[in-house]
Formats: structure tokens, C-alpha cells, sequence
């Protein structure tokens, strides 16, 4: 004879022994999330239904939102629950059924923030004209960085460009961007660049967390997202105050050509000289005139004297547009100067190699025999494990 826990038990091995590991299609009901981070719910279709449970450890790998109603495929286990001998489906894995993990995820995400307000044209921060610090928040070590930098360097060197140093792939991501994102708000730059080149949906996927999307929103530095190439669209484009295609487009938009901006002070210059000119030549006219019908020596002093003064004016204007450019030239040039302490000091730490390990820097001192190793420098980097 058999006690009913015994019974239980017996059912369990059997059921577990015939029905290992199965994939199950059906719709979610009565979904609750428990407080200890456990899914509890019905899985049915037209005819039946069985009682299913995914446990903490499993569900937190799931990038989408269940809910009532949503059709799902389901990877895991039969089993009986031994203590009330319920039928139930352990799940492993969840995946939507007909649309993929990754665009239901998104358009999920997409469709939250929008409705809470965070994609609205108001709340877009304006960016500058001319900023003049600028932060570019990226992975120091990336391609983008050194395409942003090419093009400062050949189109606008009169910007302060800060750094912020930050992992734009992986499961730390988010966390690393959000720090970085937070540094650079509390900096007192004009505007912030969010960067990263090309990648997969999977790769480039850090750029659709929910934590960091409102971050972003968050910031009271204006923020352009410049993610991937033109045909990729993340999160962080909607909730950014300006989307650019690439992160050499971003910086493309966001700097002026700097000899187009020279030539156009070239303009002001000769526009204010002809307009100076053209007055001067009025007045001319006008005190030749009152000269003609005046003969008195006293009135043609005072209009002399007047005239005397109309030029000294013109005189001074000219000096003060000229002491301008001059100012702006001397500026330049030590930006420039600047700009080449900065490449000496990259030129000669160019041979230096950071080493991390679990994608942080650690002393070589530290590191024991086969632990898996980074070696990074400037252009490239490369995998290693300590042999001695």
C-alpha cells in the first residue's frame, strides 16, 4: 500500500522519466509575478490548459514582457508538484510565438516610453549652434571615437572635447553607460554625444534598456544618440534630443566648417565697410550741399567738425571688427597648439598596453597563472592568458 506522498512521488519520476524536456505553444493566463521574482501562470490553447511555473533564475533572461493573452513558446520540463500533486510545466525558456524575442521586446519598450511621454517633440532639449565643450560618451578604445575625432580635427578645432569612457556592449553596458552619461551631465558641457559604430540588433542592443532611456530623458545637457549607421534604430534615438545616422555624422552636424565660418566673418567685414561707406558717402553728399547754400565760416566749422567725427567713428568700428578677428585668430592658433600637445601625447603612449580582466584594469602583479586577460592600446586589442 502506498501513502498518497508516496504515490506523488512515484508519479513525479514517471512523468519527469517519459516527458524530460518538451516545447510547449500556447496562450499566457492568469499571470502573477510573485513577490520573490517567481512567474506563475496558465499556459492554454482552444481545448486545455496546464498550470506553469518560471522561476526567477530562468525569467530574468527573458528581454520581453509577458502578459495576459500573449502566444508563447515554452522550453522546460513536465512534473507533478509533489506536495498537492498538480500537473505543471517548469519553464526554462519563454520566446514569443510568431514575432521574434528581440522585436517584441522593443516594441514593447517603445510603445511604454511613448505613452508615458518621453519620446514628445517638447521635451526635446535644443541643441547649440556652436557649442563649445562637447562630451562624447563612448568606449575609449572604439573605432567611432577616432572617426569623431578625425572630424573635429579637420572641421572645427575651437571645441573643448571631453571623454567619458564607457562599455557599449554586453550585459554591463547599460549600467557603465548610465554612470558615464551621469558623469558628463554634471560636467558643464554644451552637449553630449552618445556614440557607437555598426553591430548587430544583439550587439548594439545595451542602447534599447529601459534604465538607461530614462537617463537620458533625465539629463539637463541636451543629448544626441549616434547609434550604428542609418538604417539601425535603438531606444535611445526616440528619447534623445536629436538622432544623427553615425557618430561622424553627429559630430558633422553639431560642428561648423571652419573655413566656411572664416569666409562668412571675411563677408560681415567687407558687408559693414561697404555699409559704413555708403553712409559716409550720404553725409557727404549732404554737407556738400548745405556747404553750397551756406557761406558762413562758423556753420561750415561746425559742419566740418561733424564730419570730422562721423569719420573718427568709422575709424574706431573698423578698429574694434579688426581687434575681433585678430582675437578669434590668436584663439585659434592656440587651440591648435593644443591640439598638437594632444597628438604628441597620443603619438607616445601610442606603444602602452592597458591590461583589464573582467573588463576592468588590473596591475600585472595581481594577475595569477591562467587567468583570461585584455591587453588594449590605442588602435587595437587583444585576448591573452597568463602562462607564467
Amino acid at each position: 500500500m502506498l501513502s498518497v506522498s508516496e504515490l506523488n512521488e512515484k508519479a513525479k519520476a514517471l512523468l519527469e522519466a517519459t516527458l524530460d524536456y518538451v516545447e510547449v505553444s500556447g496562450e499566457i493566463s492568469r499571470l502573477t509575478k510573485h513577490a520573490s521574482g517567481h512567474w506563475y501562470f496558465t499556459l492554454k490553447d482552444e481545448k486545455s490548459s496546464i498550470s506553469a511555473v518560471m522561476y526567477r533564475m530562468n525569467n530574468q533572461k527573458v528581454k520581453f514582457l509577458p502578459k495576459e493573452g500573449l502566444k508563447v513558446k515554452i522550453y522546460g520540463k513536465v512534473t507533478i508538484y509533489s506536495p498537492s500533486g498538480s500537473y505543471q510545466l517548469v519553464a526554462s525558456a519563454m520566446l514569443p510565438d510568431g514575432e521574434g524575442e528581440l522585436e517584441l521586446a522593443f516594441r514593447q519598450l517603445k510603445e511604454k516610453l511613448e505613452n508615458e511621454g518621453l519620446f514628445d517633440i517638447g521635451a526635446k532639449k535644443e541643441i547649440p549652434n556652436l557649442p563649445k565643450k562637447i562630451a562624447l560618451v563612448t568606449s575609449a578604445t572604439s573605432a567611432a571615437l577616432q572617426d569623431m575625432l578625425k572630424v573635429v580635427r579637420s572641421r572645427w578645432r575651437l571645441s573643448e572635447i571631453y571623454i567619458f569612457d564607457a562599455l557599449t556592449q554586453g550585459e554591463s553596458a547599460p549600467s557603465s553607460l548610465i554612470k558615464a552619461l551621469r558623469r558628463a551631465d554634471k560636467y558643464g558641457v554644451d552637449v553630449i554625444v552618445l556614440a557607437r559604430g555598426g553591430g548587430s540588433k544583439e550587439d548594439l542592443w545595451c542602447f534599447n534598456d529601459e534604465g538607461l532611456a530614462r537617463e537620458i530623458y533625465a539629463t539637463k545637457t541636451p543629448v544626441i544618440s549616434a547609434i550604428g549607421h542609418e538604417i539601425d534604430y535603438v531606444i535611445s534615438d526616440f528619447v534623445a534630443d536629436r538622432r544623427s545616422l553615425t557618430p561622424s555624422a553627429a559630430m558633422l552636424d553639431l560642428l561648423p566648417d571652419e573655413e566656411a565660418f572664416f569666409q562668412y566673418l571675411d563677408r560681415l567685414s567687407d558687408d559693414l565697410d561697404s555699409a559704413l561707406n555708403l553712409k559716409i558717402t550720404k553725409k557727404q553728399n549732404l554737407l556738400n550741399l548745405l556747404l553750397s547754400k551756406f557761406s558762413s565760416n562758423a556753420l561750415k566749422s561746425r559742419i566740418e567738425l561733424k564730419f570730422s567725427e562721423v569719420a573718427n567713428k568709422q575709424n574706431a568700428l573698423t578698429n574694434a571688427v579688426q581687434r575681433k578677428i585678430l582675437l578669434l585668430g590668436s584663439a585659434l592658433s592656440s587651440l591648435e597648439k593644443a591640439y598638437e600637445m594632444r597628438e604628441l601625447f597620443f603619438e607616445s603612449t601610442k606603444g602602452l598596453i592597458e591590461v583589464r580582466k573582467d573588463g576592468k584594469r588590473v596591475d600585472l602583479r595581481d594577475l595569477n597563472l591562467n587567468d583570461e586577460i585584455e591587453l588594449i592600446s590605442q588602435n587595437t586589442h587583444k585576448k591573452a592568458i597568463i602562462k607564467e
